[in-house]
């Protein structure tokens, strides 16, 4: 769907689809491939308490069936407004049905270890980085992060909406992100931004690391095998369910910022009903299953990828 954004009446962008002359039957309707596209207009607004329940439920598509205490997280973002955005249809299309729902979120939060959902998602992270980071350094880093015993600050990037939501919602959701940063002095200027990213990964992976260990006479160690999945992991097609994220492992972008930087994933597919729509999906006889990317960004990558981001105007990241 092709989608403009254009300025609204205030630093938070409108995002207007492609023809507003349609009848109220064709709002939404399935493509050849199946997915089901939505035709409204859409405005960000700050958070507000009415808005709890649909962030929880973005939240929620994050933190799949952990402890994290995604609650008390909504309410600390809401308490943070007019700091980050929330996505609603425009006032010409709300009715009874989609008065509260909540499209998307993008907001950035301190994590620190002083709250209960702070301390759940540092729990999760080393927890999921203990069993599948691809090097003990990310495991280690994470733990001096979580002890918040020195001068570095760590937030965490919420970016999240619904599955094939128009990506142009990217560029002015990240401009309103941006200009919120700037507005804000120093206290959402942090020196290591996290971010968990839903990623679907080919399953060429599997077959890669079958043909690296059976091949072998020798039996790897637990920690050669850890490795191999990871590498295999990592050489393997990946769709990202927000494409603008891709940005990060460019080669365009990993040169310009001076290489690479700190991730891992996790599987989440155990964790997803069959028959949702983040469960696994088949593009071109490839199965790709379900997993959270664990990005650990410094300052200065983060600022790039925000302006990056916010002055791309497809959903291809370009850099031109």
């Amino acid at each position: 769907m092709d989608t403009n954004c254009k300025e609204h009446d205030s630093p938070l962008a409108r995002l207007e689809g492609e023809d507003t002359e349609e009848s109220e039957d064709d709002l939404m309707r399935d493509d050849v491939d199946g997915v089901e596209q939505v035709f409204f207009d859409f405005e960000a607004f700050p958070l507000n308490d009415s808005d709890k329940t649909g962030i929880v439920d973005m939240l929620t598509q994050i933190f799949l069936r952990t402890d994290v205490d995604v609650n008390d997280m909504a309410s600390a973002l809401i308490r943070q407004s007019p700091f980050g955005c929330i996505f609603r249809p425009a006032d010409d299309y709300i009715d009874e049905d989609n008065e509260n729902i909540v499209f998307g979120v993008v907001s950035l939060i301190e994590l620190g270890n002083t709250k209960k959902f702070e301390s759940d998602i540092w729990n999760l992270l080393k927890a999921r980085a203990a069993k599948y980071a691809p090097n003990e350094n990310i495991i280690s880093r994470l733990e001096k992060l979580s002890s918040c015993s020195g001068d570095t600050r760590v937030g965490l990037l919420i970016n999240e909406r619904m599955l094939h939501f128009p990506s142009s919602i990217a560029a002015p959701a990240f401009d309103s992100l941006k200009s919120d940063i700037a507005a804000s002095g120093t206290r959402y200027r942090f020196d290591v931004v996290i971010t968990i990213q839903k990623i679907r990964i080919a399953d060429v992976a599997k077959q890669q690391l079958g043909r690296d260990t059976g091949g072998s006479k020798k039996k790897k160690g637990k920690a050669a095998k850890k490795r191999a999945a990871a590498a295999a992991l990592n050489n393997a097609d990946v769709i990202f369910d927000n494409p603008e994220e891709e940005i990060l492992y460019s080669a365009d972008f990993v040169e310009s910022d001076g290489g690479g930087f700190d991730y891992f994933q996790y599987p989440v597919q155990s964790d997803v009903e069959k028959e949702s729509k983040f469960n696994s999906t088949v593009v071109g006889g490839i199965t790709y299953r379900p997993y959270r990317r664990v990005c650990l960004m410094d300052a200065n990558r983060f600022s790039r990828f925000i302006d990056i981001t916010s002055n791309q105007n497809s959903s291809k990241g370009s850099f031109e």
